[in-house]
């Protein structure tokens, strides 16, 4: 009898061990019925199923790094729920963010900076998503070979009061060249007016990627003369970069797991674009960002797409804004941007 009763009592024993490690091995690795792990927001435990977000990227390069992102989400792939909108005038974008109508918002890096030193609006940088994308370029004559060769001409381009003008002005203004005096910079609200600039025999224009593809491949006689970047680092000590995704300082303390979701999923988006093969041309036709895949597969190189974040982003970001601020404290809303303007994890 007390035999029986030892029995029982280690089998209970057994059946007790097995129950409490199966429940263990169920709060390691919990799986849908499908088997596949549930959607985990970056650096944070637990499970996060995703939440509503409001993008607004600016037409052109800030759009060509997500289109993965903007297809993935039309397909229901993202764990973020997004709503995208592709705008083509920085200012749209900016009373959209005073307005509480975006979350996230691609903006030119000194924007940014603006937007952050205006007393009714908080945001914070949460990465850098271009770097250098301009290139002068020519038609017909091969006269531009260096900056110098600007002098007395005419250049045609987009972006004043953004980036664009900021740039092109300090590189003139560091090969002894003086806007208004030796060079005439005419400023287009589209970079489609440009192109029909471009047109004229003898031009000489400004534009981003993916746009100089366009241009350059749709009219033979139209060549690359001139990388501002290339000159850029001839003559600056950092490097320089000109695009960035802003949040609204309420979405970044609030919304944590929705915004680290999104930097890992666009982090993944301009990975995937910048492999520059069929299936990254194909995402951006089908994001409507460019219409031809073979056009696509050229400029994503030119580009400079990057996900650039933390420490890294802060360094590259203040190394241009402080380029701006000295050239024209104007350029950056008049002072730079204090340590609270750079997004931390």
């Amino acid at each position: 009898m007390k035999t029986v009763k030892i029995l029982s009592l280690l089998l209970a024993l057994f059946t007790l061990v097995c129950f409490v490690g199966c429940a263990r091995a169920n709060t390691t690795g919990s799986k849908d019925p499908a088997g596949s792990p549930s959607p985990i927001s970056p650096n944070v435990s637990g499970t996060f199923e995703g939440e509503s977000v409001r993008l607004a990227l600016l037409s052109g390069s800030t759009g060509l790094g997500a289109s993965k992102l903007i297809v993935d989400a039309k397909n229901k792939k993202t764990v973020n729920d997004y709503t995208v909108e592709v705008i083509a005038d920085p200012t749209s974008v900016i009373a959209g963010i005073k307005t509480g109508k975006y979350d996230l918002a691609a903006l030119p890096v000194n924007v940014a900076a603006k937007l952050y030193n205006m007393p009714d609006v908080e945001v914070q940088v949460v990465a850098l998503n271009t770097l250098g994308v301009l290139y002068v370029l020519e038609t017909e004559t091969e006269t531009v070979k260096s900056v110098a060769d600007l002098k007395g001409k005419t250049v045609y381009t987009t972006g004043e009061g953004a980036t664009p003008q900021y740039i092109l002005e300090y590189i003139l203004s560091q090969n002894g060249l003086e806007v208004g005096k030796d060079v005439t910079v005419v400023y287009r609200a589209t970079a489609d007016e440009v192109q029909a600039d471009a047109q004229a025999s003898g031009a000489v224009v400004m534009l981003p990627e993916p746009k100089a593809t366009v241009v350059t491949t749709a009219m033979a006689n139209v060549r690359y003369a001139l990388d501002v970047t290339a000159e850029w680092n001839k003559v600056a000590s950092c490097q320089v970069t000109q695009g960035c995704i802003v949040a609204t300082k309420q979405f970044a303390t609030q919304h944590k797991q929705a915004l680290d979701a999104f930097l890992t999923e666009y982090k993944a988006s301009v990975e995937f674009i910048n492999k520059a093969d069929d299936d990254a041309a194909n995402a951006v036709v089908e994001a409507g960002i460019i219409g031809k895949a073979p056009i696509t597969k050229i400029a994503i190189p030119r580009s400079n797409l990057v996900c650039m974040e933390g420490a890294e982003m802060k360094t590259a970001l203040l190394g241009t804004l402080t380029v701006l601020f000295e050239s024209d404290a104007a350029s950056v809303g008049g002072k730079l941007p204090d340590d609270d303007f750079f997004y931390q994890k």
